[in-house]
């Protein structure tokens, strides 16, 4: 039991996303904030990851967007939880201003996210997100900084509704 207030691990994070095995790219949730709408996770960069590139020793940076991504999918899947609603499935519907400081996020290293909401639809489920991405133990600037969109889907249908309001 870690003593750390909003500390959620690897093995209890599968109750609010639905990435699992090689997938799940978070170790731990080591703090959310509802109020203010922002989460930090961290993953431990391993030749097991899905990946990984031997000949490079760790996985290339561009795959950061999806650490950021699920974190996001943490958050919202904690919220849905503390608030009694059923979790839903969610996609990325754009990254945009990614910039990376580096080619390769090495294994035995440990990244650490930290995603705020910007913007919130509730009735589409559509969200803004800003993170940046450290290397711990090189924390005095971000590794990657972006924006991610996604939106949560209860089905097919629902989808194609909300595409076509907002494309007609």
């Amino acid at each position: 039991m870690n003593p750390v207030k909003n500390y959620i691990p690897r093995e209890e994070i599968e109750n609010f996303i639905p990435h699992r095995g090689k997938m799940l790219l978070l170790s731990r949730i080591t703090n959310y904030n509802m109020e203010k709408r922002i989460i930090t996770g961290e993953y431990d960069i391993t030749e097991n990851c899905i990946f990984y590139e031997k000949e490079s020793d760790g996985i290339p940076s561009w795959v950061s967007f999806e650490l950021m991504a699920q974190t996001v999918c943490a958050l919202t899947g904690i919220a849905h939880k503390l608030f009694g609603r059923k979790i839903l499935p969610g996609m990325i519907l754009s990254v945009t201003g990614f910039k990376t400081e580096l080619e390769w996020l090495k294994a035995g290293k440990t990244v650490k996210m930290t995603m705020t909401e910007d913007y919130c639809d509730e009735e589409s489920a559509l969200y803004n997100f800003t993170g940046e991405l450290y290397v711990v133990g090189e924390e005095e600037k971000p590794a990657v900084t972006a924006k991610i969109s996604a939106i949560e889907i209860e089905s097919l249908e629902k989808l194609k509704e909300i595409r076509g309001r907002y494309l007609e």
